[in-house]
């Protein structure tokens, strides 16, 4: 019996990923090829993410690690705002019945962790897990392991819902019932099979 839903925010809550969103962005700021952007974004971020620097070092090493010329305001600001938002997903996740904990584990950084924490349209997450602060991130069984703990139930009784397919299959292993998200019309009846309730009636 289904008690929880979790979801990862980027690739759920955005249009693609945000990762392919920043990379795309940052190469149109320097003016060079997104491979130039991605070789250096990549390495990188699976670091910050983890919570092992804040954003100024985060753009300092990206500047001698990559060799690009930019402007730091305008590379943090395009980066921040990387990622467009998929709208129907805030109107599921506030339609959710009340009887369902919910809950929310990315792999992000610390910015970008507090704007989507404080953004009003996400009230209806109970918990926030995010790797930076827990120092580890998915696919790693531990991080999946404080979001059980975090909603108090067993992983069976938990749906976790993210865009990786890696991840997906590494929170099964563990016992949750993963949704890999492909689209959105999926994601509703993926819902509907696992527990019809949890899931409102909203536009596709």
């Amino acid at each position: 019996m289904i008690g929880a839903i979790a979801f990862d925010w980027g690739g759920i809550f955005t249009e693609g990923t945000f990762d392919s969103d920043a990379v795309r962005n940052l190469a149109r700021l320097c003016a060079v090829p997104e491979e130039s952007v991605a070789k250096t974004y990549f390495p990188l971020m699976a670091h910050f993410e983890a919570g092992e620097f804040d954003m100024a070092e985060f753009v300092t090493r990206f500047r001698k690690e990559s060799g690009l010329y930019f402007d730091e305001e305008r590379f943090r600001e395009t980066f921040l705002s990387s990622g467009r938002e998929r709208t129907q997903m805030y109107d599921l996740l506030a339609g959710i019945p009340d009887a369902y904990r919910v809950g929310m584990l990315s792999n992000n950084v610390p910015l970008l962790c507090d704007r989507v924490r404080s953004d009003p349209r996400m009230a209806r997450v109970e918990t926030f897990l995010f790797s930076n602060e827990l120092g580890v991130r998915k696919p790693d069984p531990a991080a999946y392991r404080k979001l059980q703990e975090a909603l108090e139930l067993p992983p069976s009784q938990i749906v976790f819902i993210d865009d990786s397919e890696v991840n997906v299959s590494a929170c099964r292993r563990l016992g949750f019932a993963g949704i890999h998200f492909r689209s959105f019309d999926g994601l509703l009846g993926e819902l509907n099979r696992l527990a019809p309730d949890i899931c409102p009636k909203v536009d596709g």
